[in-house]
């Protein structure tokens, strides 16, 4: 079997408003001639492209952002388009192909030392679709909450995105061959969830990779089912050790073998938040503190508040904490609003879901 990947990522940065620049980075790797270097050849190249800042819709996306932003406001953040073919070529002369096209936006509003931050992901380079009601985030400046906080919690789609995504990189993804043991044993068949909660890996939906670089179809893989653990992430030689077919699934973060990077989550509408609430936009410092358990770090950021009676009241200032994944996945009383599909911070994985109300946020520190 033979594979390649070329893949080119463009992006615009903007700040204070304005065009700062835009970088493309050319990406190949495979074992055919199709990538320079020959067999098993990988080239990341990167240039400043000043002459290709009038990619397709690009500029169009940021003045209409820009059209769309309060007097005062600023703007910070990037538009990512990622192109590219992949293919495969087995010895039977049988071939598989695909091609991926996908745009990230990533907003920043900012009023005096209030941020607010909107990420989507938009299914159209060519030109600039109907922009997103929400897109440009509204600020206003908040007092400082200093109660206590309420047990109730809201992580919008950015927040519930980042934790997800960590942890099925960790529990719904096996690392090679020496990892198939703990796979079995802390995760295969276990109960994670809500058994409302359905979690699928689907490429097809969201855009990705058709084709991994092994040359394997990215069909839609079933992760979660009724709250627990039905399938898994797997490249070749892992699939090989558990017996299972391989998934066509990216190999593109150092230290993992495949994992799930296009999760679709479904959940049933929730009744409305019981008031006051916790509402958490934005995390990051996301990490992994023990993989057996999905114990996972991270910090709000951004936009935190307490909602009472219909409106934020106070911002919150950032909360450090570690919490236990399949604990808060099993505190879910289901989903608030509209599905939205937003990309993680790493390794190219985009996630769709509604924010997601939890009953009892099972923190296990603050700091």
């Amino acid at each position: 079997m033979s594979a390649w990947r070329r893949a080119r990522v463009g992006t615009l940065r903007f700040a204070r408003s304005r065009v700062t620049s835009h970088v493309e980075r050319d990406h190949c790797d495979g074992t055919e001639g199709d990538c320079p270097g020959g067999p098993a050849a990988r080239l990341w190249t990167e240039r400043h492209r000043p002459d290709r800042m009038r990619r397709p819709g690009a500029l169009e996306l940021l003045s209409a952002l820009l059209a769309a932003t309060s007097d005062g406001h600023e703007l910070y953040g990037r538009i990512e388009d990622l192109t590219g073919t992949t293919g495969a070529r087995a010895a039977s002369g049988a071939a598989a192909t695909g091609a991926v096209a996908r745009r990230t936006v990533l907003v920043t509003a900012a009023l005096g030392e209030t941020t607010r931050t909107r990420r989507h992901v938009l299914p159209d380079l060519s030109a600039p679709p109907p922009l997103p009601t929400d897109l440009v985030p509204p600020l206003v400046e908040l007092p400082r909450y200093t109660g206590a906080l309420p047990p109730h919690t809201v992580l919008e789609p950015m927040a519930f995105a980042e934790l997800l995504a960590e942890f099925a990189a960790v529990a719904l993804a096996v690392h090679g061959p020496d990892d198939v043991e703990r796979f079995r044993r802390h995760w295969d068949g276990t109960r994670v969830g809500v058994p409302a909660l359905t979690v699928t890996d689907s490429p097809g939906a969201l855009g990705g990779w058709p084709v991994d670089s092994e040359g394997t179809t990215a069909a839609r893989l079933p992760l979660v089912e009724a709250g627990t653990v039905v399938g898994c992430a797997l490249d070749r030689a892992t699939a090989d050790a558990l017996g299972r077919a391989p998934t066509g699934r990216p190999r593109e973060v150092s230290g993992l073998a495949a994992y799930p990077a296009n999760l679709v989550v479904e959940l049933p509408e929730a009744p409305a938040a019981p008031e006051p609430y916790l509402r958490v936009e934005r995390l990051h410092y996301v990490s992994v503190v023990d993989a057996d358990t999905g114990t996972l770090t991270a910090a709000t950021r951004d936009f935190t508040t307490v909602v009472a009676d219909g409106r934020a009241v106070g911002a919150v200032p950032s909360v450090r904490f570690s919490v236990r994944v399949p604990s808060l996945l099993r505190s879910i009383a289901g989903g608030l609003g509209p599905a939205h599909t937003v990309p993680v911070s790493w390794g190219g994985c985009v996630v769709r879901s509604p924010a997601v109300l939890v009953t009892d946020l099972p923190l296990l520190s603050t700091a």
